[in-house]
């Protein structure tokens, strides 16, 4: 019997550094991610603090509150405008300081690595922190999610800058920083690394080299921040029985009810800034000011729609809304987060989108509880899987969505029914996605260019790659010297097929073999094409990859091959140079990166 000992692979530089990017900058982006997220959530409190009693209470008169003006009290009425300050603020820092911090966040991370290789200007995490701060604390729709994220991708991006990594190792820390972030200030360490390599793509895809790295992060900032804010999850809830098979029905049909809503949500979010925003004739810098102008309309009639409305989510879970409220915050949210990120506002749309799945899980579950009593017996626990499934849909991360929200609310007997409701979400959504800068794969990455270069060449065809109609030019096998060389000087044809009196192929003379047979200027009128033709020649047909091309080139020392009918391989009905094959690759490459996802 005889043992194989494997011997490990030596502390090399190369694998030194690759364990040094992988583990130590990853614990090291992780720390500065946690404490973003400790100073990105002291800047919320406060500003929060300030718009919403602090300046109400200097400028109401006589500083009372509580006074009623046509049945509202006057602090109501001030909320009408303070979005709008809000906005006005935000929207200033901004554009005149980082405009790439524009929108809800990841979706500039996301651009960032798949387009940018990687690069987030230095200025650009402490331009998103103080405007994301003052848009979601004077009550606009957004969350942390998306200002977070490029805060901790922009400090992993500039800290693989300054060390000098490569574009590969960069993008890897951009996604650490992300993670870390959103590990942090969520609470969920497992589900933001998950989210960090997921989200990336729209198609069941991940990034599968970041994740040791993320999840290095992910912890780490996790850890900082629960020095600051403890480690209570996020929502706190009631113990949930495990789904029964009776209830797993009326999960699936809140899985398309969220496929409905995720279509509208995306639409109109979309809709509203392409067709509306964009086309206003007024200052970029003017228009979130506007988006918070319209939204304090909307929020002086239905104020739970203000900010991110976690209050509501956890009023939600203990049972303490209306039906017909629920009902009326889910579309209400969905015009509300339109108003502030649409319009250039800056802030995250993963919040919103938990407060629009657990209204809509709240609605539904309410609704099939009463209806069904004796089989929907905690309608509460639809409200946390319309959280997971509604966000896995739209935001095209199945996995990611459903641990986070079993992390954020330590729900995980939930599991089972918010993996019907968010594989059916994604599943009937498609392409449709709330970030509209993932690629659909790995392929379809600029990332990734490199990587499947050779896949790209297996899939390419001759046929890919030949040009319709060229002229082919042959060189019978009994042509003299002479008439040989007035022919193939005269061509701009690298190559020249040799052929029989029956036109089938016997060999090919290049150039180089021309020069060769010239330098015995005695031979010349001894010598015809088959003497100085090299025989053996494999020729192609239109049905061959172009790797397998390539390769028959080097083999053969080569610039083109012969194209011959795959019915009858004796009759050429083409030629295929290197040059044909490196334009039908480019055009290809060219193809994916501006394909629609």
């Amino acid at each position: 019997m005889s043992m194989v000992i494997r011997i490990p692979e030596p502390f090399t530089p190369r694998r030194i550094k690759r364990i040094w990017t992988g583990t130590l900058l990853g614990i090291a982006v992780g720390i500065v991610s946690g404490l973003g997220g400790i100073v990105f959530n002291w800047a919320i409190k406060t500003g929060a603090k300030f718009f919403t009693h602090d300046l109400i209470l200097y400028l109401t008169p006589g500083h009372l509150p509580d006074l009623i003006f046509l049945g509202f009290p006057f602090s109501r009425w001030m909320m009408l405008w303070i979005p709008a300050l809000g906005g006005l603020i935000s929207g200033l820092i901004v554009f005149f300081f980082a405009p790439e911090a524009e929108g809800h966040g990841t979706d500039a991370m996301i651009d960032s690595f798949h387009r940018k290789k990687g690069f987030v200007r230095k200025r650009v995490p402490a331009v998103k922190t103080v405007a994301s701060a003052i848009t979601i604390a004077s009550g606009g729709s957004a969350g942390k999610e998306g200002p977070i994220a490029q805060i901790g991708s922009g400090f992993g991006s500039i800290l693989a800058s300054f060390l000098k990594l490569s574009e590969r190792e960069r993008r890897i820390l951009l996604l650490a920083g992300a993670a870390g972030g959103i590990g942090a200030i969520f609470k969920a360490p497992l589900g933001a690394a998950l989210f960090a390599a997921e989200v990336l793509y729209s198609s069941a895809d991940f990034e599968f080299e970041a994740i040791i790295p993320c999840i290095l992060s992910s912890v780490v900032g996790f850890m900082v921040f629960t020095f600051y804010d403890g480690t209570a999850t996020i929502f706190q809830i009631p113990a949930f029985a495990l789904a029964t098979p009776g209830q797993l029905p009326f999960y699936a049909g809140l899985g398309l009810l969220c496929a409905f809503v995720g279509y509208l949500y995306v639409n109109t979010f979309y809709g509203s800034r392409d067709r509306f925003f964009r086309r206003l004739n007024m200052p970029r810098w003017l228009k979130p000011s506007l988006g918070g102008l319209m939204l304090g309309v909307l929020a002086f009639f239905l104020p739970g729609v203000l900010a991110g409305g976690y209050e509501w989510v956890q009023s939600a879970i203990d049972g303490r809304l209306a039906l017909g409220l629920m009902g009326a915050l889910v579309f209400g949210k969905i015009v509300a987060t339109t108003l502030t990120i649409s319009s250039g506002g800056s802030g995250g749309v993963f919040a919103p989108s938990l407060f629009i799945g657990s209204m809509l899980g709240g609605f539904y579950g309410n609704l099939c509880g009463r209806i069904f009593p004796e089989i929907v017996t905690q309608p509460a626990a639809f409200v946390l899987v319309g959280m997971g499934g509604f966000f896995a849909g739209v935001a095209k991360t199945p996995i990611a969505a459903l641990i986070m929200v079993a992390e954020m609310t330590g729900g995980y007997s939930l599991i089972l029914p918010m993996m019907i409701v968010s594989a059916l979400a994604y599943l009937l959504l498609g392409k449709t996605t709330l970030y509209e800068k993932q690629v659909m794969t790995r392929v379809d990455s600029p990332a990734h260019v490199g990587d499947y270069s050779v896949d790209i060449m297996d899939h390419l065809l001759v046929r890919d790659a030949v040009v319709p109609g060229r002229k082919v030019e042959t060189i019978p096998e009994d042509m003299g010297f002479e008439l040989m060389v007035d022919l193939m000087v005269d061509s701009y044809q690298q190559d020249f097929p040799v052929v029989d009196r029956n036109g089938s192929l016997v060999g090919i003379i290049s150039m180089t073999d021309l020069r060769t047979a010239m330098a015995d200027t005695s031979l010349h009128r001894l010598l015809v094409a088959r003497d100085i033709a090299v025989t053996g020649v494999t020729a192609v047909t239109p049905e061959d990859s172009l790797n397998t091309v390539l390769q028959l080139m080097a083999d053969m020392d080569v610039r083109e091959l012969p194209v011959v009918e795959r019915e009858n391989p004796g009759r050429i009905v083409s030629m295929v140079s290197r040059r044909d094959i490196t334009r039908a690759y480019h055009n290809e490459m060219e193809r994916r990166s501006t394909r629609k996802t």
